[in-house]
């Protein structure tokens, strides 16, 4: 891949990046890009995005069904931890 590619910036701020580009930092269609300036250049770097779920009260109910112990579990704890 050559060093350096010349790109336009389309009206709406969009740019496209050349295939070469795209193929050697297995980028696809829909993946994130991280964009900083930096000494006055605009660096553009592959992005990790996670999914993030927003809990609503009964999902919370299920967390916190699961983390109760029986008496059982309670007992084994206590005797383990001599409380």
């Amino acid at each position: 891949m050559p060093k350096q590619l010349l790109v336009q910036l389309g009206k709406r701020g969009q740019l496209t990046l050349p295939s070469e580009v795209r193929r050697a930092l297995g980028l696809k269609p829909g993946d994130a890009l991280a964009v900083r300036l930096e000494e006055g250049r605009v660096v553009l770097e592959p992005a990790v995005v996670l999914p993030v779920e927003i809990y609503d009260e009964e999902r919370i109910r299920e967390f916190e069904e699961a983390a109760r112990l029986s008496p059982e579990e309670a007992e084994r704890i206590r005797k383990r931890w001599n409380l």
